[in-house]
């Protein structure tokens, strides 16, 4: 696995559109795409190599977000459906501008979804089946163009094939009824050809293993077409009003109909497996209108966009809802520093209570998922900060000499208030969390992004850097699970 980091952009604002949806989405042009996403919103989204297809391309994740909690969205299983990796494409653009700008979506706080969620998708599982639909046999070795056509009846025209450059359809692949799947061809084929094996083909494998890896609390798998919702698959009585309800939501959201439960279901999808592994929310979404053996036109994107525009910030809520329900409590008992204004609860998940915390060093008791119950002066309650908002600021004095204009923020986070410009001069350091440093500006006393410094008066040194975020607060007693009763909140 690959991590790419591309550099330290400038501040944090919103990019123009970078997807154009209104063209062949190729498999060049994603990668490309991706990279300038990286590029312009460094801190919310980033890119990994997962592994190679059979004929090296890679199959590129995105993360999109800052929480703990999972999303999986992945697209183009299939060839021909490679309109899929262009909406989740333009969901990634969409979502990270209405982050950076803080704006809704739908009626969706995307800013208070994407730090409470990591959505990552893979928006290309099957990258050598999309070429070949797009592009034919152009430019391959003879041989090679001699079987896929073999595999394709002979025919030179490739817009109906499904399957990946092997003739193995990769949603039949997964380890769940494989031995029963219908309608299975016996050798490869440009459709519905099953394999000799489970998880024979690399691309499956890598999906396999990734979604171990990330642990996602619901995944949803596009495909077309049809405009129809799949939701079950031998799912367990005791998640089965979970699940329906998800998917009526899904429904209703996308005006798409939902597939009946089935007594003895045809398996070898990436939705079935994942629903009979982890027992977890899994669906399977049919963009467009039924296009039959053939890709779906780009004529119809606008459309489908409209539908599907909201799916991943829904999704991203009920992910977050059912991994907080799993959380345990851990004790912290430590003085943490809050350092913008922020809301207290009562109880997790209340409505809000009126109060507003200002910024001030508070005792903090415990901790579940991302929420913090704290002591205060107003009483004991709970809070759920932003990034940036809730730290252990490491105090030392030293002279930061920034070498570039550089922003000054009211917290410690890139998506924070910005204060001012600072134009390249030497400043005051009296305080330090990771990379962030507190600096004495004429201003006033605002945070900048320590890569953008250099720390030039000696700072004392320490056997490690001891400054911790609420992520990486380590509970001083043992965890215990369920909820703790807070003390009521006492109102002034």
């Amino acid at each position: 696995m690959l991590v790419f980091l591309l550099g330290v952009a400038g501040p944090a604002e919103a990019a123009a559109n970078i997807v154009n949806p209104d063209q062949v989405y190729s498999y060049t042009i994603m990668q490309r795409d991706i990279e300038r996403l990286v590029k312009a919103y460094p801190d919310l989204v980033s890119m990994e190599a997962l592994g190679q297809s059979p004929y090296g391309r890679q199959l590129w994740a995105v993360k999109l977000g800052r929480g703990e909690s999972v999303l999986f969205l992945n697209g183009s299983h299939h060839a021909r459906e490679w309109m899929t990796t262009t909406v989740l494409m333009k969901m990634i653009d969409t979502y990270a501008q209405a982050y950076a700008n803080n704006t809704a979506i739908a009626g969706y706080n995307v800013r208070q979804l994407l730090d409470e969620v990591s959505i990552w998708l893979v928006p290309m599982v099957n990258p050598d089946g999309v070429t070949l639909v797009q592009q034919g046999t152009a430019g391959l070795p003879a041989a090679l163009a001699q079987t896929l056509r073999r595999y394709n009846g002979n025919s030179t025209n490739f817009t109906r094939w499904k399957a990946n450059m092997q003739g193995i359809d990769l949603n039949r692949q997964y380890p769940a009824n494989w031995n029963t799947i219908r309608n299975a061809g016996s050798y490869p084929w440009y459709q519905n050809y099953k394999g000799q094996r489970p998880a024979q083909a690399p691309e499956v494998q890598t999906m396999m293993d990734f979604t171990y890896r990330i642990d996602p609390e619901v995944t949803i798998s596009y495909h077309s077409s049809g405009e129809i919702v799949f939701w079950h698959f031998n799912t367990l009585g005791s998640n089965l009003s979970r699940d329906r309800t998800m998917a009526r939501a899904l429904g209703s959201l996308t005006s798409y109909s939902l597939v009946a439960p089935e007594n003895n279901p045809s398996g070898g999808g990436y939705k079935d497996w994942f629903i009979q592994e982890f027992g977890r929310p899994g669906f399977t979404v049919e963009i467009a209108r039924y296009a039959g053996e053939t890709e779906v036109p780009l004529s119809q994107f606008a459309s489908i966009w409209k539908d599907n525009r909201a799916v991943g910030l829904y999704s991203a809520g009920q992910s977050y809802s059912l991994w907080l329900k799993k959380q345990k409590v851990q004790y912290l008992q430590q003085s943490m520093d809050l350092l913008a204004g922020t809301e207290l609860y009562a109880s997790i998940g209340a409505s809000a209570s009126g109060i507003n915390l200002l910024p001030q060093r508070l005792h903090v008791i415990a901790k579940k998922g991302d929420w913090y119950q704290v002591q205060v002066s107003e009483g004991v309650g709970w809070i759920h900060p932003a990034s940036g908002k809730l730290a252990v600021v490491e105090e030392i004095m030293a002279t930061a000499e920034l070498k570039l204009s550089s922003q000054a923020y009211k917290y410690p986070d890139r998506y924070a208030p910005k204060v001012t410009n600072l134009e390249p001069q030497a400043v005051q350091v009296t305080g330090r969390w990771g990379n962030w440093l507190l600096a004495s500006t004429p201003s006033g006393n605002w945070w900048i992004d320590g890569r953008m410094a250099e720390l030039t008066w000696p700072v004392k040194p320490t056997e490690q850097d001891t400054s911790i975020g609420p992520e990486q607060a380590a509970p001083s007693e043992p965890e215990v699970s369920g909820q703790i009763e807070p003390e009521p909140v006492s109102m002034p």
